[in-house]
């Protein structure tokens, strides 16, 4: 099943991926960091309308000390949560030549792994959560084991933009178009009366 998983969600993907700037040619492990900090809790829409002018701000950690943490949330505020991100991106920053990265969780940690080192790791966040938890109708305690399965399975990381992409677009919290879902002939939630 998660090669079935894998081999439609890219296929569907191939035609429906959205375009982001963090999606093109990542090369800096601050920039992917800083980006995994502005995608948290924050639609990737609203990050993106204001992600060239933050990352064009705070693109180095020594820009991120220079600006200093009031200078942060007001580059910040259109986002919201902008008091929070603000203190973790100039922790992160005070930190980063000590290779220490505090704030980065296991989300960001593989976000990282997948967009800058190409790595075969699953990405768990909210979005590719729903989308492999309804579909093989497991607890989400196993999601990551049968999205590491998948990730496998498609032989690129990309697997985990494209559930994203799904997610977003299909798969979505409050009625999911299953109607519209590469997925659904297979999916445990389609097929039940959950929705």
């Amino acid at each position: 099943m998660t090669e079935e998983l894998a081999r439609r969600v890219m296929k569907w993907y191939s035609v429906n991926k959205r375009q982001f700037p963090w999606r093109v040619g990542m090369r800096d492990e601050w920039v992917v960091a800083l980006t995994a900090i502005l995608l948290r809790k924050t639609r990737a829409e609203s990050v993106a309308k204001h992600y060239s002018r933050i990352v064009a701000a705070i693109s180095s950690p020594q820009r991120a000390l220079e600006l200093g943490v009031e200078g942060i949330e007001e580059l910040l505020r259109p986002l919201g949560l902008h008091h929070t991100r603000a203190r973790q991106i100039y922790a992160l920053a005070e930190n980063w030549d000590k290779g220490e990265k505090p704030g980065l969780g296991p989300y960001a940690l593989s976000l990282i792994d997948c967009l800058l080192k190409g790595m075969l790791v699953p990405v768990v966040d909210v979005n590719t959560r729903r989308v492999v938890s309804r579909f093989f109708g497991v607890e989400e305690a196993r999601v990551g084991e049968l999205l590491a399965d998948a990730v496998r399975a498609a032989g690129t990381c990309e697997l985990n933009l494209a559930l994203m992409d799904l997610a977003a677009t299909v798969c979505k919290p409050r009625r999911p178009a299953c109607d519209r879902c590469p997925l659904a002939d297979l999916c445990k939630y389609a097929r039940s009366a959950k929705h």
